[in-house]
């Protein structure tokens, strides 16, 4: 078994990490040298259709805040921010190949002893618990389901979206679609949003440089195949097993990406879900006890 993690987990993370920091790179001057070809960001916004209209209603809406935004450079700075954060992130494994081989080798000794271990360290920290059998017995198995339904349904949907949306973006002759397959893949761990993050972009990109048919019709696969897709798989996956608000795995992710990095995406629901069966564990001992 930890063979098998090692050669179809490990290796394939590592490749697509070293891979999308390599795009990464090549993608960003091109992106810069895009936008500064305009002097002034705001005349293309004002010029351009759908993007007029977004305008006029952030403009509209911040002067009745009283604050004056220059959108030039407010759209360098959020690029900036993005691949900044991007590149951080996926240098920060590779700053020291010696500390890497040296956590691979760690991660690997670790996975052996849990998978060898496991049972008896499981029953260990189970018997430590404070709490009677039968509230222990729901927490864990509450917990593991509900894990096991968010990360599996994430992972899964995330796997899906990434596929479908590279048929899509290759069909379409978009450059480098297997770049921004990645990115769908990323986008699609986003409870909110997900995968639409990124298509809908591409798609309105298409309207301007392809013609209203072919932006129609991909509109169309980004809609009723990217989209979709989560409908069927995540219901399937994750079911009844956790009962948890997007809104919160929205704000758990979001502090999980700042505290954690790229790994607070997996790390966040898993936290959320343990705090989230500690509280209706609370409430069905405590709660309800003195309400009767």
């Amino acid at each position: 078994m930890t063979v098998l993690v090692f050669f179809f987990i490990i290796i394939p993370s590592i490749t697509l990490v070293a891979f999308f920091v390599s795009q990464i790179t090549i993608i960003y001057p091109k992106i810069m040298e895009a936008v500064s070809r305009y002097q002034n960001l705001e005349v293309f916004v004002k010029d351009t259709p759908v993007l007029s209209d977004i305008y006029i209603l952030m403009k509209e809406t911040l002067a009745t805040l009283n604050i004056d935004v220059d959108i030039s450079d407010a759209i360098r700075g959020f690029i900036n921010e993005i691949v900044s954060f991007v590149i951080q992130q996926g240098k920060s494994i590779f700053v020291d190949l010696t500390l890497l081989v040296v956590g691979i080798v760690m991660m690997l000794i670790t996975i052996f002893f849990l998978f060898k271990d496991g049972k008896a360290l499981y029953y260990r920290i189970y018997s430590t618990i404070p709490l009677p059998d039968k509230e222990k017995k729901f927490l864990i198995m509450k917990s593991y389901r509900a894990i096991q339904g968010v990360v599996l349904g994430s992972v899964l949907t995330a796997i899906a979206q990434g596929v479908l949306s590279f048929i899509g973006y290759f069909f379409l002759g978009l450059e480098m679609s297997y770049f921004w397959a990645f990115i769908t893949f990323v986008a699609a761990f986003i409870p909110i949003g997900g995968a639409s993050l990124v298509w809908i972009p591409v798609a309105v990109y298409t309207f301007f440089t392809k013609g209203f048919l072919t932006g129609f019709l991909f509109t169309l696969y980004g809609t009723f195949v990217i989209s979709t897709i989560d409908n069927i798989i995540k219901p399937v996956v994750i079911g009844d097993k956790t009962s948890i608000h997007p809104m919160v795995l929205v704000f758990a992710i979001l502090g999980g990406l700042n505290l954690f990095g790229f790994l607070g995406v997996f790390l966040a629901p898993i936290i959320i879900v343990m705090i989230d069966n500690l509280l209706l564990l609370f409430k069905e001992k405590y709660v309800r006890s003195q309400t009767v």
